[in-house]
Order: structure tokens, then sequence, then C-alpha cells
């Protein structure tokens, strides 16, 4: 049974998502500031992160940075549940390296929908790879059964949404994917994400391809590619 770390302050909030949770199957742990939370996360292992950023004390962007800088922390999956709808308060979770980003309120059923993508996402770590499984092109290659990625012979750090964006590109290249396409692919057709999440992951992308960002090409009007060698 995969647990999951509820960060939220308000208790009826985080009761509602507790109890919708333990209907599906999660064990759930609630924790009301982000204080307590990493505190919890020293000694305490979950599948994943339920984060509020309007929290008492530490806010959450400052929970993702703390998270992220420690090595022991920082593969654990980030799903930000908040209020704070503007883009700008959007792209900067998933830059911090949140997986996603649900909107305040929200659907129970939406809610759990999410969590499963970003949790099938990161247990495809581990699941055994069929043949075939790595893809190469113009000095960048990746490897789906260890979920890693080289940019000539140098290994570069995905997000596991970044590397499923970056494996669909590179295992159909030439091939142009509107970002509806790239949501439906990576997160599933009963997910409602913003478009502009998806540029966001491509422009990390292309950040950490460094020299071989001009690899993923963007069609105008129409979505993004890997170049067709």
């Amino acid at each position: 049974m995969d647990s999951i770390l509820i960060v939220e302050d308000d208790r009826d909030i985080a009761t509602m998502i507790s109890t919708s949770l333990g209907k599906a199957g999660y064990h759930t742990i609630w924790q009301p500031d982000a204080e307590r939370a990493l505190a919890f996360l020293k000694h305490g292992t979950v599948a994943a992160v339920l984060l509020d950023l309007m929290l008492p004390g530490m806010d959450g962007f400052a929970f993702i940075r703390k998270l992220k800088k420690d090595a022991a922390l920082s593969s654990i999956p980030i799903l930000i549940t908040s209020a704070k709808d503007d883009d700008s308060d959007v792209v900067a979770g998933l830059e911090l390296g949140a997986e996603d980003y649900v909107v305040k309120p929200f659907s129970l059923k939406v809610l759990e929908a999410r969590l499963r993508a970003v949790l099938r996402r990161h247990d495809g770590i581990d699941e055994p790879a069929p043949d075939g499984h790595r893809v190469h092109g113009s000095g960048v290659t990746l490897d789906s059964a260890r979920h890693e990625v080289l940019s000539d012979q140098c290994p570069i750090d995905l997000s596991a949404t970044e590397f499923s964006i970056l494996e669909l590109l590179m295992k159909n290249p030439g091939r142009v994917f509107p970002r509806e396409r790239l949501i439906a692919e990576i997160r599933g057709g009963d997910a409602a994400v913003t478009e502009r999440s998806i540029d966001v992951h491509i422009l990390a992308i292309r950040r950490k391809l460094g020299d071989r960002s001009e690899l993923i090409e963007t069609v105008r009007g129409v979505g993004y590619r890997f170049r067709d060698q």
C-alpha cells in the first residue's frame, strides 16, 4: 500500500483528501506545515507528497527547494494542490521540480487520477524494460530500463515527467506532437493540465540538454518534435 504525505494547513481539506485516498487504497499521513513535513520525511517513507503552497511558516516553494537539495529525499514526487492559479505560480512549481499542479477547488476523482499518473511514471523507473529500451539521437542516449539520459556521455538529471516527454519524442523522431497529444500521452486523457505546463517542461529539458537543446524543435502553431536524423 502506497503511503502519501499530505502537507496541508486546512484540517478539513486534509481530512477530505485523506478519506478519499483511503477509499482508493492509499495510506495517508497528514502534516499541517512544511517544517513538520520535512521532519517526518527524515525518518518516514512515502510514495508521493501532496503539497499546498500557502502554508504557515515555510511556504510550499521553499519546501520543494529543501526537498530537492536533499539527496535522500529528492526523488520523492510532488503533486502541488493549491488555490494559487496564476500561470507564474504553476510555472514556478513545475520548474522547481514538482511533477504536477492541481488547482483548488478540485474534484477528488481528478486528484486521484493525477496522483495515479504521477506514481505510474515514478514506479516505471524500476520496471523491467523490453528489448529496444535504449534510443539514440545525435549525442543523446535515453535508456528506459535505467531511467537514464546521457548527453555526449554526460548524465543529465530529468524529472519523471521530463523523462516521459523526451522518451516519447525520441522514440518518434520527426513526428510532431501537439501539446494536447503530449498531455494525453504522458498523463492520460483524464488529466486536465495546461498547455503552458508542457512548454515549461520542454524549456527545462532543453536547458538540461545544453548544447544539444536544438534537437527538440518547435513547430510553430503545432507543437514539438525531436529532430529526425
